[in-house]
């Protein structure tokens, strides 16, 4: 059971989110939670760049308490999940506080609905199938004799890599062939063969130098983007980012996203700005407590290491907090 329109809503074509989609309460305002990819949506009013939904599923009655505030029937006690059926599909995860009517219950499990606000441009568009195009008829055997298939182009042979050799130590290193030596290695390093020229060979060796050792000053390094996350995966884990985000929600890490630790406190984020994707930010217990006075759509300035580039479902990059900055 996913996601559907209530009261005076016209349904629309069903729609999947692509991501997980902040559930909030108004347009901009509290997270009630959040929406999972796959969940499927029928659309009602917009206000702005905000869509109304209505999430219906069922939730563990355990982790609810009475509730008859704004004119609903429970509150969900503690961070949890709502499925589609009892012990079902994952639909969201509802936040502590999160205001909900029951519409039936079942054994330990609590049918449950609530109508909510979410960023329309996280609605994917239904896909439309396509109508298969009918077989093309057969030729007469005097035109299929006269008419012969074209040939195949022959296929292109991959550009191989640079290939990779290993130097003994106590190898000269000079900058040119014949040229001044520029220094000695002095323990055996595997390195990129780019060249031939003759008895010498250009090489590429990987290495690391301390910043003292680096004469004048060093040009910033590189605005790193979530597009570029997405389009080489494994090239910046590691690397450190300075990004501009906007808060969304708190969370805590579960077995569907195994990047990071089950149970590990981390923020939903938008950004890095302008971007307007998401970003899980990794947090210790002490960074934690420090945020939880943040509110929704708060900017952030933060120094973080990529831990992944996405996660398992989702193009979601993972990194961890460093130091927090001063929001521009």
């Amino acid at each position: 059971m996913g996601l559907a329109l209530t009261g005076n809503l016209v349904a629309q074509a069903p729609v999947r989110l692509a991501q997980d989609t902040p559930f909030l309460k108004d347009p901009g305002g509290v997270v009630l939670g959040t929406l999972l990819p796959g969940t499927r949506v029928a659309a009602g009013r917009a206000s702005g760049s905000f869509q109304e939904v209505t999430l219906r599923g069922w939730i563990f009655t355990a982790s609810t308490k009475p509730d008859k505030r704004e004119g609903f029937d429970l509150s969900v006690a503690a961070d949890e999940n709502l499925r589609g059926e009892p012990d079902g599909v994952i639909l969201a995860r509802l936040a502590s506080g999160a205001l909900v009517t029951r519409l039936s219950r079942r054994g330990g499990w609590s049918e449950v609905r609530r109508t909510g606000w979410v960023q329309r441009s996280l609605l994917a568009p239904p896909a439309v199938a396509q109508r298969a195009a009918p077989p093309p008829k057969a030729a007469p055997d005097s035109l299929a004799a006269a008419v012969k298939p074209a040939p195949r182009p022959a296929p292109v042979a991959p550009v191989p890599d640079p290939q990779r050799i290993q130097l003994r130590g106590g190898a000269a290193l000079a900058g040119a062939p014949d040229g001044t030596a520029i220094g000695t290695l002095s323990a055996a390093a595997a390195a990129s063969l780019e060249e031939q020229r003759g008895e010498w060979l250009k090489v590429r060796v990987d290495a690391w130098v301390r910043r003292a050792d680096v004469e004048g000053p060093l040009a910033p390094p590189p605005a790193i983007t979530a597009a570029m996350l997405r389009e080489n995966p494994d090239k910046y884990v590691g690397q450190t980012v300075e990004w501009r985000v906007q808060f969304l929600a708190h969370q805590q890490a579960d077995e569907l996203r195994p990047e990071m630790p089950v149970g590990r406190p981390y923020l939903l984020v938008r950004g890095p700005l302008p971007e307007s994707g998401f970003v899980y930010v990794l947090l210790s217990k002490e960074q934690a407590a420090q945020l939880q006075g943040l509110q929704p759509l708060d900017e952030l300035a933060l120094t973080a290491t990529v831990r992944a580039a996405r996660t398992r479902y989702l193009a979601t990059p993972v990194v961890e907090l460093v130091r927090l900055g001063q929001a521009k």
